[in-house]
């Protein structure tokens, strides 16, 4: 047999046997400490930060497969609301010295600098198939690298209620660490929707940084040694 089919073979009995092994899976993931990673915006402000963060938001739960062949016959079940809340809790608290506060609306008894809200604009993940053959043909190796996008609208409005931005922040396609097999692919995609979370949250910060001077003391944090 020529080594180019027993290559394509070979892709296809392992996708055949992925599919199998994953048909009518249902997974449910949730937040994570430890895929967040540790960065955190290079400032601190001597003020209060107020994130308006719904009740229905906060309870939004994403039910869906993924926008991929590979794996379509399993769902996830992820509650955004909730990962995108921690998040965003570990990544502003450290750089606002008065704390951090979530509420329904901006109207509450709390003597903040800045108030942030916002909407889940768009969220997909999927799972791609990545072929390497090397230098043999016949030793072709399939990896499946977890890929996320996600797209958040944000508001940022000073204590008297005046707009001071209006942006989405669109995170692109977004690729985990490929691997070859895995028990719980879902957890991969999560590891990915967290810094994929992370990574956005820091460029909120980068823009919240600007509309602080003026209205608090803000300090540049030194990055931590190498």
């Amino acid at each position: 047999m020529p080594a180019s089919m027993i290559a394509a073979s070979g892709r296809l009995f392992f996708t055949a046997a992925l599919i199998a092994a994953a048909a009518g899976c249902s997974y449910r993931v949730g937040y994570e400490p430890d895929y967040v990673p540790e960065e955190r915006p290079p400032f601190v402000a001597q003020g209060k930060l107020l994130i308006v963060m719904p009740e229905e938001q906060y309870r939004y739960t994403f039910q869906g497969s993924p926008e991929s062949e590979v794996g379509d016959y399993t769902t996830m079940e992820i509650p955004v609301g909730a990962i995108v809340t921690d998040v965003a809790r570990d990544v502003f608290d450290p750089c606002f010295a008065s704390g951090l506060v979530f509420a329904d609306d901006r109207f509450v008894d709390e003597d903040y600098v800045l108030a942030v809200e916002g909407d889940l604009d768009s969220f997909m993940y999927r799972y791609s198939r990545i072929v390497e053959t090397g230098f043999d043909e016949t030793e072709a190796d399939i990896w499946i690298a977890p890929e996320v996008r996600i797209a958040l609208d944000v508001r940022v409005y000073d204590s008297g209620g005046r707009q001071l931005l209006d942006e989405t922040y669109d995170s692109g396609l977004v690729s985990g660490e490929p691997y070859r097999t895995a028990m719980r692919p879902a957890e991969s995609v999560n590891q990915v929707l967290h810094a994929t979370l992370h990574a956005l949250m820091l460029d909120v910060a980068d823009d919240l940084r600007p509309l602080l001077i003026g209205r608090c003391e803000v300090e540049d944090r030194q990055a931590p040694p190498s």
